[in-house]
């Protein structure tokens, strides 16, 4: 019981947290689903789910892995839930007693306004409170009953209030891409967000898409991949049909065409933001090379990105901004876009040998303070009187290519879209190659356990070189293609800051994930631009979404196969340690 108080005590913490900042009271009005559903009264019941849903868990007991009864789970729930609304409303109380004005004094997120939302609007406020540890209670009990209901009801459930949040949050965006294709709103969004009945017929449509992935799973993925199931064959296992499968060539197909129209439908808003998606796909797929896949921590990965920007803009004619005008590099080029990039790429992966060469000895958290460095000395060079010749210093550069072909200026953000679109493509294409083959697997080698790898002959030196020089010239289209996004660079772009939000991106989507990384980029990166209500709360919502993944999913949103299998080992390993020592506890107990 003493865990569940605790865990109670975390949610009514993280919810008044969020009040302080400001988070509560100014999206009070943000409604989801109709006027009922607002962003701020999500706020108040999302922390006692989550801590209801945490002490529900599984726990190791002695070694072991424990299950929970659905009654265990339930009243723990409600207790959590109970004991973190009862903390948020004993505060509002408090602060209600005391004197808005004075704790507005410290705090100057709290108001008058801020108290009355979170009491419920109830007088006096203690009323409020009681009423707010009420259905914190019922938040919580429904947190714990997540572990309680079988999967065939739970997950059509939460498949439907997922899709209809989502909705409701892409309330400004949605509604765009209907108009543009000739599509009534009215029964779907109204000013008030989603109607009830569009949110009822959008989870109905989730739910029974959960269902048939239920029932019909294993059907479907086999139908996908061209193979038959055991019980079709008579044996155990799968064996191939031979041939293309015809529902791939067709989800396949209907996936092209989806992204080629992607930006004719949203428009030229969003369409700049999935642009500007593209290119951190970009960044997190060649970091993905050195963390996910090789497993050496970098830091300092900024540096590939203001590579690949300036060296682009030198070689495609960029001028540099200055006190005497408009002048040239010393050291430029006039080249087309498409002839500069491949030099750029080759330059890359040499500056990526080099970056490496210096920590080869380097592992863990040494290597991610070095590189990290290394990443902060280029942020610091490209502003230096001493670079100013050659990348304008402060100023930055300007008139850069915009990669034209014809008439076709990519600098426009649905063209642009295109062109960073096909070298998405060609990344996945040469990520995925490298990590069938024979490199691959001696990453995989290094990553797992470095000095055995050495010791079956594996050159760690070699593959480390090369993981610093692929992850490089990767990263390196990511900033030619910011580059000819932007027009002009500056070192504000290059901020340290970067090289976090791409490995922030990589872990949330999941190491040595391609798809996992394409999923971080668009929340980490595409969410917070689209929902621009939201900017100002960013950083806040990276350090939520890191600290709730490595809580509840480390293996990230979209894990790769081998990656969970090494945490769920390790966590066996675990386990198996904490039952050891509690073995030598109990020992020692008795014989004292």
């Amino acid at each position: 019981m003493n865990r569940v108080v605790k865990a109670g005590l975390a949610g009514g913490a993280v919810t008044i947290f969020l009040g302080l900042v400001g988070l509560i009271e100014r999206f009070a009005d943000l409604s989801l689903v109709g006027e009922q559903v607002t962003f701020s009264r999500l706020i108040l019941v999302v922390a006692p789910f989550i801590v209801g849903y945490a002490v529900g868990r599984p726990r190791v007991e002695h070694g072991e892995r424990r299950s929970i009864t659905a009654r265990e789970a339930l009243l723990w729930g409600a207790v959590a839930g109970a004991v973190a609304g009862a903390l948020v409303g004993v505060a509002a109380v408090a602060v209600d007693a005391f004197g808005v004005e004075r704790v507005r004094a410290v705090f100057i997120q709290v108001t008058q306004g801020l108290i009355d939302f979170v009491t419920l609007g109830l007088e006096p406020p203690i009323v409020g409170a009681i009423g707010l540890t009420a259905i914190s209670a019922v938040a919580g009990v429904l947190g714990g009953a997540m572990h309680v209901v079988p999967d065939r009801i739970r997950k059509p459930i939460v498949s439907a209030i997922a899709t209809i949040l989502a909705l409701g949050f892409l309330q400004r965006v949605v509604p765009v891409a209907m108009a543009e294709i000739d599509l009534e709103t009215d029964w779907l969004y109204t000013s008030a967000g989603l109607t009830w009945f569009g949110a009822a017929v959008i989870g109905g449509i989730a739910a029974g898409v959960s269902i048939l992935k239920t029932w019909k799973g294993d059907v479907i993925r086999d139908a996908i991949r061209g193979t038959t199931t055991g019980s079709q064959i008579g044996v155990e296992g799968s064996a191939p049909r031979g041939g293309t499968s015809v529902l791939r060539t067709v989800i396949l197909g209907g996936a092209a065409v989806g992204l080629f129209v992607l930006p004719l439908v949203v428009g030229s808003v969003v369409s700049e933001r999935l642009g500007t998606v593209m290119v951190f796909i970009l960044l997190g797929l060649g970091l993905n090379i050195v963390v996910g896949y090789a497993g050496l921590l970098d830091l300092g990965y900024v540096a590939f990105f203001a590579f690949g920007a300036y060296a682009t803009g030198i070689l495609t004619g960029g001028m540099l901004n200055s006190f005497e005008g408009i002048t040239p590099p010393v050291i430029h080029a006039d080249l087309s876009f498409y002839v500069a990039l491949p030099i750029v790429v080759l330059l890359a992966a040499f500056v990526g040998m080099l970056i490496g060469a210096p920590v080869l000895r380097l592992r863990g958290d040494y290597l991610a303070l070095v590189t990290l460095g290394l990443g902060e000395m280029v942020s610091v060079l490209v502003a230096s009187p001493w670079l100013t010749p050659l990348v304008g210093g402060p100023a930055g550069m300007r008139d850069i290519s915009d990669a034209a072909i014809g008439g076709i200026s990519f600098r426009d953000p649905k063209n642009f879209y295109f062109l960073a679109l096909a070298f998405v493509i060609l990344a996945l294409f040469v990520s995925r190659r490298l990590y069938r083959s024979r490199i691959g697997r001696a990453w995989t080698a290094m990553r797992e356990d470095e000095q055995t790898a050495d010791a079956m002959g594996i050159s760690t030196t070699s593959y480390k070189l090369l993981a610093f020089a692929m992850g490089g010239a990767i990263g390196s289209i990511g900033g030619a293609l910011f580059a000819v996004k932007i027009g002009s660079i500056t070192p504000a772009s290059f901020q340290v800051f970067v090289s976090l939000q791409v490995l922030g991106i990589v872990i949330l989507g999941g190491l040595g994930s391609l798809p996992g990384v394409v999923v971080g980029a668009l929340v980490l990166v595409g969410l917070p631009g689209i929902l621009r209500e939201f900017e100002e709360y960013s950083f806040l919502a990276y350090g939520a979404a890191l600290v709730i993944v490595m809580l509840l999913r480390p293996q990230g949103l979209v894990p790769n196969v081998r990656r969970t299998r090494e945490l769920q080992e390790e966590e066996r390993a675990q386990d198996a340690w904490a039952a050891e020592k509690e073995q030598e506890a109990a020992v020692e107990g008795v014989s004292t």
